[in-house]
């Protein structure tokens, strides 16, 4: 492996992005598809390319693992629905075959990149690995509730005078 690959950010997710497009887009050129293929899979290709562009943000991820989960239903699905057989003379053809046995494919590797995305998010937010805390509000911004009342503070003026002593007006 050439000695720049591992300083390039994100370069898994770009990968697997290149990947799922190269698949999709193959998948695609056959007229068995339809509308809906397309559809969730643009939903998969925009998250990862959310994922991408903003490295710091869980959600992406997170939206992008679960589209990717519910594709691997809805390919087994659609290619029961709409596979390419002799006796559809409509749809028959040696290019909607070739780009069905490539969506077959790609659900074959669907599982393994969605397991790479979960490596992902584990190495982006310091997750367990779990799929209860894949998804927990594991932030890291501070957040202030103004609607309690915060510690006293160690700060006293020279009369003893804090603000945890002050009275409402």
């Amino acid at each position: 492996m050439p000695s720049g690959i591992p300083q390039i950010p994100n370069f898994n997710i770009k990968v697997i992005f290149l990947v799922h497009f190269l698949f999709i887009s193959i998948s695609c050129m056959g007229s068995w598809s339809g509308n809906g293929f397309l559809f969730y899979n643009s939903l998969l290709i925009f998250l990862l390319l959310w994922s991408i562009f903003h490295s710091e943000s869980q959600e992406p991820l997170q939206l992008a693992i679960v589209i990717d989960g519910f594709s691997v239903m809805l390919d087994i699905i659609l290619l029961i629905m709409n596979f390419p057989t002799r006796d559809d003379i409509l749809h028959y053809s040696a290019g909607n075959t070739f780009s069905a046995a490539i969506a077959i494919i790609h659900l074959l590797i669907r599982p393994v990149l969605t397991y790479l995305l979960v490596r992902n998010l584990e190495d982006r937010g310091g997750n367990t690995g779990t799929i209860s805390n894949m998804f927990a509000a594991n932030r890291t911004e501070s957040y202030e509730d103004i609607d309690r009342p915060s510690p006293a503070s160690q700060n006293t003026a020279q009369d003893g005078y804090t603000f945890a002593s002050a009275q409402p007006i």
